[in-house]
């Protein structure tokens, strides 16, 4: 994804000279043991964060994880899911 988050497009430290992106695991590994592809996305780390913190489900149908309050981010950028 040439470091940019799948959510979000970005392209997270250009204005430093340098690119942090971080490997989420869509169904925690601690839970799921599952390590493929299929179970990983690419996210910044704020977004990170975020998904740790309030745990939205990821809906694979529509490729987006769906929060409590109603919010839903669809994956903007998928080469693998």
């Amino acid at each position: 994804y040439q470091f940019r988050c799948q959510i979000t497009g970005e392209k997270i430290g250009d204005v430093y000279n340098t690119t942090v992106v971080e490997a989420h695991h869509i169904e925690y590994f601690t839970k799921s043991l599952n390590n493929d592809s299929s179970n990983i996305i690419i996210v910044n780390p704020n977004f990170h964060r975020i998904v740790h913190k309030l745990n939205p489900v990821f809906d694979r149908e529509n490729l987006s994880f769906v929060f409590n309050n109603g919010i839903k981010e669809k994956v903007k950028l998928n080469l693998h899911l």
